[in-house]
């Protein structure tokens, strides 16, 4: 009769143990990362031995198992890849297109052809204040255009930088959990409760690892885990089943996506797998630098072009042209750790070449040295170095420091400061042929800076004396200089050259003059028309900036292209993983509807045992 109530009795334990996991299952169903559990029921033990023998009878009754967790090992770790794969493509994506929407907004198309509009009305009216003032207006917006987009892109550059780093310290993060998890599963025993919400924990930061960068993981009994960078039995380790995690940090080196183990100790670069979201910030690090460079060159080309075609011409005092745009600046940075509100302005003289400065508070005084400390000045108001001037504000702190680095290509590119009247539209020389002429001769002169194989200065005539042969004559008509010359073939004079084409005929005679003040002019602001034309590094310069922006939309494409496929690849591997170690509520419900009645039908097994107890005490009175 005892090993009746005895059987009964450990039935209902058993099932109302197994009722409990089953309801822990329904409980936790959208708890993330949780793994449905099983309890396993087993025979207990029974029968009369001595000290040294066991003899085994049936009916003793049921015991519950250890507990276990539902999973499939294969399953979890191509869900952990997949996952990987498209936070890579993800990362990528999102700072591709802040990139784009960088390139197209700053509107720098639009501001080139503006200039090019505006001197089409300029050459419609060369002598026009009014036309003049709006070419440099135009020329002002182009070259901010251009360095707002090179400050937009800088500004990405290093919020990717930011990004890239916290992602470093969250690995950091997650491995030192991963360590500590490691130890505990170590001194807990397996197959109970807080055994199996370690191995859930365990499981959820090695998911938030495998999102941020390419591991493979290798599982102790204890549950603690071995996990390395990438995959093989040769990759580098980041974290040992029984030891101490390794700390990273991430950098883009001369071959790729690299990270540094153990940066603050012996710092070994190992590539960085291609996978995870750093691996993505990485490789968008890369394009952008990539675009910053060729926004960069485009930039200076542009402002070369400009400036090579202003200094050709001549301003309307006569005088002749001056660069439009300013090439070189300096950056500002304030030291992280300044304690004071002061505003640091501060100007370039024209022509002035810009080193590295340092600027430094101290009592009331500033010192404002080059870098490399070969020059320096103090003073309390503004202070003039090497061209730069600097003019501190109020409320600055003793020991307050501020950085001042050379910039270049877009950042630096800045209009320079000239009046309507000094763009140079007319040419630097003018000439023409006297009416009396008989031959079909044209002469043209071009700006060449270093001429000099005659040194005569204009006005000049030159008159054709011989086939093939010309006088050149001052303005007294005194002869300076017999010169051979070829149809076609330029001929070096004072700063200038020039070319007779066509078919002179003998005593045909010409006019070269430097262009004065007050000309209507429009020949150099007409040539700007050929540098529009002119072909460099991918085609011309608006053709080259059309082609940047569709290299980076193309590769924006691809890489969404990619990360939709990797989405549809992650969410189809986290299916097949949650099929095995998720809860699904039908079949929960089916199984506490079945251990409801085994539990119930072990009651009445008690019952029955106290009734017939009942019934041979009642015999026995």
């Amino acid at each position: 009769m005892s090993d009746l109530l005895t059987i009964g009795a450990a039935g209902v334990r058993a099932y109302q143990a197994a009722l409990a996991v089953t309801g822990d299952n329904v409980a936790n169903a959208d708890t993330p990362g949780f793994s449905r559990r099983t309890v396993a029921l087993e025979t207990a033990p029974g029968g009369t031995a001595s000290i040294t023998q066991r003899i085994p009878v049936s009916g003793v009754g049921v015991r519950t198992g250890a507990m276990a967790r539902a999973g499939d090992p294969l399953k979890t770790n191509a869900a952990r890849v997949a996952a990987g794969d498209h936070a890579r493509m993800s990362a990528r994506a999102d700072w591709l297109a802040r990139a784009e929407t960088a390139l197209t907004g700053a509107g720098v198309e639009a501001r080139l052809a503006g200039v090019h509009a505006a001197a089409a009305d300029l050459a419609a009216g060369p002598t026009s204040i009014a036309a003049r003032a709006l070419f440099l207006d135009s020329v002002g917006q182009a070259a901010s255009a251009f360095r707002t987009l090179g400050d937009t892109l800088a500004a990405l550059a290093t919020d990717i930088e930011t990004a890239t780093a916290n992602t470093a310290t969250q690995i950091n993060a997650i491995t030192s959990s991963l360590e500590a998890t490691n130890a505990e599963l170590r001194r807990t025993p397996p197959g109970g409760a807080a055994s199996l919400g370690l191995l859930d924990a365990r499981d959820t930061l090695l998911a938030d690892l495998a999102s941020r960068v390419r591991i493979s993981v290798s599982e102790e009994p204890t549950g603690a885990v071995t996990i390395r960078l990438g995959s093989g039995a040769a990759a580098p380790l980041l974290l040992p089943a029984f030891g101490t995690a390794v700390r990273v940090a991430a950098q883009d080196g001369p071959s790729g996506a690299e990270l540094v183990l153990d940066p603050t100790h012996r710092a070994e670069a190992v590539r960085l797998p291609l996978s995870g979201s750093l691996a993505g910030l990485l490789e968008a690090s890369r394009s952008v630098a990539a675009l910053r460079a060729d926004i960069d060159s485009l930039a200076t080309r542009f402002a070369d072009d400009l400036n090579n075609w202003h200094t050709q011409g001549t301003d309307l005092a006569g005088n002749p042209g001056l660069p439009l745009l300013a090439t070189d600046s300096l950056d500002l940075t304030p030291g992280r750790a300044n304690a004071g509100t002061a505003a640091i302005d501060f100007t370039l003289a024209e022509g002035a070449a810009p080193v590295s400065y340092t600027l430094i508070a101290d009592a009331g005084t500033f010192t404002l040295s080059r870098t490399d400390g070969s020059a320096t000045i103090t003073g309390a108001g503004a202070l003039t170095l090497d061209g730069l001037t600097v003019r501190p504000g109020e409320g600055a702190r003793s020991g307050d420091v501020w950085t001042l680095t050379p910039l270049t290509g877009a950042r630096a590119l800045a209009p320079r400061t000239l009046a309507p009247e000094q763009v140079a539209v007319a040419s630097r020389f003018q000439s023409d042929a006297s009416p009396l002429n008989t031959g079909q001769g044209r002469l043209a002169m071009t700006l060449d800076p270093a001429a000099a194989a005659f040194a005569a200065p204009l006005p000049l005539d030159a008159t054709i004396t011989a086939a093939g042969t010309l006088d050149l004559t001052d303005a007294t008509g005194t002869i300076i200089a017999t010169l051979a010359f070829t149809p076609g073939t330029p001929i070096e004079g004072n700063g200038f050259s020039f070319t007779l084409s066509g078919t002179p005929a003998v005593g045909d005679r010409f006019r070269l003059l430097a262009t004065g003040p007050g000309s209507a002019d429009n020949g150099n602001i007409r040539a700007l028309e050929a540098v529009r034309s002119r072909l460099g590094p991918g085609g011309t310069l608006e053709a080259a900036f059309d082609a940047g922006t569709a290299g980076l939309g193309t590769r924006l494409a691809d890489t969404k292209r990619l990360a939709a496929a990797a989405l549809a690849v992650r969410d189809d591997t986290a299916r097949a993983a949650d099929a095995v170690s998720g809860v699904d509520l039908d079949r929960e419900a089916a199984e506490l509807t079945r251990l409801q009645m085994a539990y119930r039908a072990n009651a009445q097994v008690i019952a029955a045992a106290r009734d017939l107890f009942d019934a041979i005490l009642g015999a026995a009175r």
